[in-house]
């Protein structure tokens, strides 16, 4: 038999556990992949066709450069890449909800904050230049 303190705080313990447990940190791919070698990152926008010798166009995904590309660094091969993700922290049941500022990374949520302070800031100033 269990005493009454001990069978709430089981009861507690299990409700965090759960709540623990739906707490998923979204991966949001960045269309970037880099090298593990030597750091250096291909971006599908800009392919490498502005590197000297670089044939891969513009708009290319990762996944569709030829088997045989190598890193125009380091001459490492595809495998030796790593996709670059942003994570959005949060409970994934409320990700779909307001005004799609649950699906926004952190830098873009304190981006959208000290925006909107800044441009009040401005429009508080301006008001002196009624005068």
């Amino acid at each position: 038999p269990m005493d009454e303190a001990s069978r709430i705080q089981l009861e507690k313990q299990r409700k965090a556990d759960e709540l623990r447990a739906q707490e998923v940190f979204m991966k949001k791919s960045t269309g970037k992949h880099k090298c593990t070698n030597c750091d250096f990152e291909y971006d599908e926008d800009k392919g490498d066709s502005y590197l000297i010798g670089g044939m891969v166009q513009p708009g290319t995904p990762f996944a569709e450069l030829p088997s045989n590309w190598r890193c125009p660094k380091c001459r490492a091969s595809k495998d030796s890449f790593l996709e670059v993700v942003e994570e959005i922290p949060g409970f994934e049941v409320n990700q779909g909800y307001g005004f799609g500022t649950n699906a926004m990374t952190s830098g873009q949520k304190s981006g959208l904050i000290f925006g909107g302070l800044g441009l009040f800031f401005l429009l508080f100033i301006s008001g002196y230049a009624m005068n």
